[in-house]
């Protein structure tokens, strides 16, 4: 399966786990925090993998939410990471 097929896939799961993990991030960003910052923190890396923290950046709330940052960069880490 490739990184854009996995990320495809989930994306779309919908556990109430997940759905914490995206208000986490969103609330975490709406306090001015970095998103680069956010996806190292403990709570987000003690429950995602690096591929699944790829995933993450992609949920349009988040996406929405993080207007300004650069989610490239943050995705070429993260696809780093899930390589390695």
């Amino acid at each position: 399966m490739s990184i854009k097929e996995t990320i495809a896939s989930l994306i779309t799961d919908e556990s109430a786990a997940h759905k914490r993990l995206i208000q986490y991030v969103t609330g975490q960003l709406s306090q001015g925090r970095s998103l680069a910052a956010i996806v190292e923190d403990p709570y987000v890396t003690n429950r995602l993998n690096p591929m699944e923290r790829r995933a993450l950046v992609e949920e349009p709330e988040i996406v929405a939410a993080a207007q300004a940052e650069s989610l490239e960069e943050i995705r070429t880490r993260l696809e780093e990471l899930a390589s390695s």
